[in-house]
């Protein structure tokens, strides 16, 4: 959860550093597609790990049928 709220910080960063940069340059004739860009990339790579995330607990709840954590805790030792 804490990456996923870093990443969307960093993907509003993006946008409104992409959007003054472009309003500063007057050459620029799209304002601000470079930020969308990565923000663009940035959720493609987040969409990844969620799916990976998703795919561990499937296989977790397959060969356990259960969730609990703790039990997963009690294995270790």
């Amino acid at each position: 959860m804490c990456i996923e709220l870093m990443l969307n910080s960093v993907n509003l960063l993006l946008v409104a550093f992409s959007k003054m940069q472009a309003a500063k340059d007057a050459a620029v004739t799209v304002a601000g597609t470079d930020g969308q860009l990565f923000v663009f990339f940035i959720m493609v790579v987040a969409a990844a790990e969620v799916s990976v995330g998703l795919a561990i607990i499937v296989m977790m709840y397959r060969n356990i049928h259960s969730v609990d954590i703790n039990f997963l805790n009690r294995l270790k030792h």
